[in-house]
This record gives C-alpha cells, sequence and structure tokens, in this order.
C-alpha cells in the first residue's frame, strides 16, 4: 500500500495577523523580464478552500530554469513546498504546466485557522546559491519552515542574494471563508507605467482590479523608475491609486567635501551629491570626523529639488596623556607633538577618533585608539614594555599535520592548534613538507618580543582521472558544475574532486547528480525520463 504524506499549510487569521505584516516587505516584488513564470492552483485565485480540503499547485516557465515555490502563512510563517524530498529536481523546461504534487506518494491538505495565504514562485535560469541552499533543505527536510519571522527572512535572507535573471509570481487563497471585496484603479503619470499588485503583475496602467478589503500594495515601473504605494481597500467602495513619476531630488554640499549624508538615518553616499527622494518629510544628517554634525528635519513636495550647501565647524577636544616610564615622545595620528612628563601632556585634537602612539629608546611602542567628543577632556595612560630579543611562530598549515623545519632545522608537526616555536629574532626560513603535496617554503621577519602567525597553505599534487560518460539516448548536453562540456557519448579529464553533473535533452527531464572523481578511471551511464 502506498502511503500518503499530509501536509498542512497553517495560516492565521487575517484581521488579527496581517495587520502586524507589512506585505511589502514579505511579497517579492520582480522587475519587468523576458523570462516569465506563471504560479496558480486547482481553483481560481481568490477562491475559498475549505479546512481538511485538497489543494494543488501549478506552474509554467517560458525559458529552461531553477524553481522554489514556498507559501505565506498570514502570521508570516514561511513554508517550503517545492523541491522537497519526494519532488527534488527542479530544473524545468519551458513551456510544460507542470503540478505539485507530481505523484501520489503525498498530498497538499488546508489547515486551520481561517484567513489568507499566498504561494509564490522563484525561477533563474542561472543555478544562483539561494536555490541551491533552498534545494538542499527542501531535500534534507520534510517541508522545512523557513522562517516564523517572513519579514526579516525574505529581506535579509532571499532578496540579497537574487542575482541574474530571476523573476517571481504569487497568488492566494482564502481558508475556510470568503471575503468582502472592493475596486481599485490603478493610474500613473504617464500613463502605460507596469504594476504589480502585492507582487502579482496586472498589467500596464490604467488598470482596474478587485481586491479583498484590508492592506495592499502596488509596485510601479516606468522608464527604469519605481513608485511603491500602500493602500487599503474598503468592501464595496472603489478608490484610486496614482504613481507620479516626478522627479523628486535633494543636492547636498559640504565644506569640506567628502561628508558622509545620512537620510532618515540610512547612509546615502558623501558629499558632494544627488539623489532622489519621495516626497513629504525627511531628516538629513551631514557628519565628518572632527566637525559638528549637521542636522536638519525638512518637507519637500513632488517635483521639487532642494539644494543644501552647509558649511561644518571643527570640533576640538583636550587629551592629557601619561606614560610609564615617563618621558615618552608622544604622536597623535602620526604627528609629534611633544615629550609627556611626570605632570602629563596636555594637546587639544580635533574630536573624533585619535591613535595616539608613544615612543622611547629601549621599548616597543605603545599605541591606543580613543574617541573623544567635542570639548570633551581625556586622560590617557600609556605603558611601555621593554624591548625582548627573541618572538614567538605560530604556524599553522592546511593540511594538518606538515613537517616544519625552521632555517632547516626540524622543530615539530603541526596539530589543528598549530605548532608554536620560539626564534631569534630577525629573518627566518619557514619550510613546510607533507605527503603528495609541495613543499612550501616562505621567508619571514620576526621582531623581538613578536608573536606572529604564519598560515601556509599546501597545494596537492594534481591527479587527473578519464571520465566516460553515456545517456540513454544520447546526443544529451553535458553540464560539469554549470559549464556545458559537451554531448554524450562523452569522455573527459577531471582532476580528483566532486562534481555536479546535468544531462539534457529535449523531451527529457533533465538529470542531475554528483559525482566523486577519486580514481583513474570511471564510467557513467544515465536513462533520461522522457516529459509525457
Amino acid at each position: 500500500m502506498k502511503k500518503s504524506l499530509i501536509v498542512f499549510l497553517v495560516i492565521s487569521l487575517v484581521a488579527v495577523s496581517f495587520a502586524e505584516i507589512n506585505l511589502r516587505n514579505i511579497i517579492i516584488v520582480p522587475k519587468p523580464s523576458d523570462l516569465e513564470v506563471k504560479v496558480w492552483l486547482n481553483k481560481p485565485e481568490g477562491s475559498v478552500y475549505q479546512i481538511d480540503e485538497k489543494i494543488e499547485i501549478f506552474f509554467r516557465v517560458n525559458k529552461s530554469c531553477y524553481v522554489s515555490i514556498y507559501s505565506i502563512g498570514a502570521d508570516g510563517k514561511i513554508t517550503l513546498l517545492f523541491p522537497n524530498r519526494f519532488d527534488q529536481n527542479n530544473y524545468v523546461m519551458p513551456n510544460v504546466n507542470y503540478k505539485i504534487p507530481t505523484s501520489d506518494k503525498y498530498f497538499l491538505k488546508v489547515a486551520p485557522p481561517e484567513g489568507k495565504a499566498f504561494v509564490q514562485i522563484i525561477a533563474s535560469t542561472s543555478f544562483i546559491p539561494i536555490l541551491q541552499q533552498l534545494k538542499d533543505l527542501g531535500t534534507r527536510q520534510l517541508f522545512p519552515i523557513l522562517s516564523e519571522e517572513g519579514e526579516r527572512y525574505i529581506q535579509q535572507q532571499i532578496i540579497p542574494y537574487l542575482t541574474g535573471n530571476w523573476v517571481s509570481d504569487v497568488t492566494y487563497y482564502y481558508v475556510g471563508r470568503t471575503p468582502r471585496t472592493g475596486t481599485v484603479r490603478l493610474e500613473s503619470v504617464p500613463t502605460g507605467a507596469y504594476v504589480y499588485v502585492d507582487g502579482r503583475y496586472v498589467g500596464r496602467t490604467p488598470q482596474t482590479v478587485t481586491l479583498d478589503e484590508g492592506s495592499h500594495f502596488a509596485t510601479f515601473y516606468h522608464d527604469g523608475r519605481t513608485i511603491t504605494e500602500t493602500f487599503t481597500v474598503v468592501a464595496g467602495r472603489t478608490i484610486t491609486v496614482t504613481a507620479v513619476f516626478q522627479r523628486t531630488t535633494i543636492d547636498v554640499r559640504s565644506t569640506p567635501t567628502e561628508a558622509q549624508v545620512f537620510l532618515d538615518g540610512v547612509f546615502i553616499g558623501l558629499t558632494p551629491l544627488q539623489t532622489e527622494v519621495t516626497p513629504g518629510q525627511h531628516t538629513l544628517l551631514i557628519t565628518k570626523e572632527g566637525y559638528t554634525p549637521f542636522q536638519q528635519t525638512f518637507t519637500i513636495v513632488a517635483g521639487e529639488t532642494r539644494i543644501f550647501n552647509v558649511t561644518l565647524t571643527r570640533a576640538t577636544a583636550t587629551l592629557r596623556i601619561f606614560t610609564n616610564p615617563t618621558g615618552a615622545q608622544i604622536y597623535i595620528d602620526g604627528r609629534y607633538v611633544g615629550t609627556a612628563p611626570s605632570n602629563g601632556l596636555s594637546v587639544t585634537v580635533d574630536a573624533g577618533t585619535r591613535t595616539i602612539t608613544a615612543r622611547l629608546p629601549d621599548y616597543e611602542d605603545a599605541m591606543t585608539t580613543v574617541t573623544i567628543n567635542p570639548g570633551e577632556t581625556r586622560t590617557v595612560t600609556l605603558t611601555l614594555r621593554p624591548i625582548p630579543r627573541t618572538g614567538v611562530l605560530n604556524i599553522f598549515t592546511t593540511p594538518v599535520g606538515a613537517s616544519i623545519f625552521i632555517d632547516g632545522r626540524y622543530v615539530g608537526t603541526t596539530t589543528d592548534r598549530g605548532l608554536s616555536v620560539t626564534v631569534d629574532a630577525g629573518v627566518r626560513e619557514v619550510k613546510a613538507t607533507y605527503p603528495d603535496y609541495e613543499d612550501k617554503v616562505i621567508s619571514v621577519e620576526v621582531r623581538a618580543g613578536e608573536t606572529k602567525r604564519i598560515d601556509l597553505v599546501l597545494e596537492p599534487i594534481i591527479r587527473t582521472s578519464s571520465v566516460s560518460i553515456n545517456s540513454t539516448p544520447s546526443a544529451a548536453l553535458v553540464y560539469v558544475n554549470g559549464y556545458l562540456r559537451g554531448i554524450t557519448p562523452l569522455r573527459i579529464d577531471l582532476e580528483y574532486g566532486t562534481y555536479e553533473i546535468v544531462l539534457i535533452k529535449g523531451g527529457y527531464y533533465a538529470e542531475v547528480f554528483t559525482l566523486v572523481v577519486d580514481r583513474p578511471s570511471i564510467t557513467i551511464s544515465r536513462t533520461l525520463r522522457p516529459i509525457p
């Protein structure tokens, strides 16, 4: 008897959870692209599913690519649905309608409580690391929860790692009840902007759509510019959302230049700079080390250019410096400022981060870094140590266990905690040897009293294998670690190691497997499965 696995898509109540979740931060909105992906369910979008009812997911792409699918609960919880332990191959062919589940080994089942849930798909023509990580996770665990903090996960773990040619799509459904709806008219100035609502492409402006009551967001694209508007739908009413593509900018200049500029607490560059901002109220902060910060809150209207020309004033502070022993020469940021007597040396400096160095014959330099505020008086004491005549080498090797010779004399073998050797000050020759690896020799200068770490990486003697790759049927494209190497039957030389092999032939499922090359000759044969 075949066993079935029930997967519960947990959806929190909309009235409770969606008030706390910012849809703009949890739904990925793609830019218009020639790569297209579509995801839908076995019922029309926005349909109601009852608790314990089975649900199926369908998707289609217009190019061969890798895909991942996950659900977003009303409470922000994200669950990975595909690839999974039963459906591991996430490299799909173009213009084919795929269904999840693909077999009767498991099925998806709706669970309480009532509310609204999303299903989002990400597709990429290249094998980017984030899709590989999701695939590894999905095939190791059974429908894992990616995060219970959806906004943080999407913004920090997904979006920053989407690279190359990628696109996404999203659909939604309701659990247990029929939502009330309102009408939204989407417009732009000028017209013809691409518009996505809650991450789903709806067309070019103007457009009229029907949405469930509550919070939503629309993203408009026009001429390389993006505007996102958040709005609230009221049941039975019609509202208009308009994106006005006027350039609203600030022009920030300062004396001296290259001051740091922060807008609403976010670093945006160094002066002079021009940048676009959204109309409304903002806070501008200009800082430069050694100068008093400038801060101003301002309001800017659409289409306006606001110019800020700021002269920063120097901020000074006082350092009172003592040394042990007394009489050391004092340098601040590399500039000599005097000798520290027994009652200390007082120096007026620019506020900010300062580096203080004390020097005395037959003693090691003493150094410290302090950050001092404008108008502050700070006392600093530096203790100098006598100069020793030997130093210590901490030697680490890759691989561990290499034999170490210093100036031709064997001194020991490295461990995972390294090898510590006391040597005379000066230039020393360090040699590491290990069976089947090239010797590594370096010269290192050791100062008296210094403890220096050395990391030696020994290169293995390269070994290669003759690898024969066959397929049934033949003439399949062979990709090794993402690079096309030929068609089957194929013989290639590979260095010892681990490789990812992908076999692709039109009309057949892609065959993906890992090959460990660890002997002089290897023969691999694979039978491709035809696509029904």
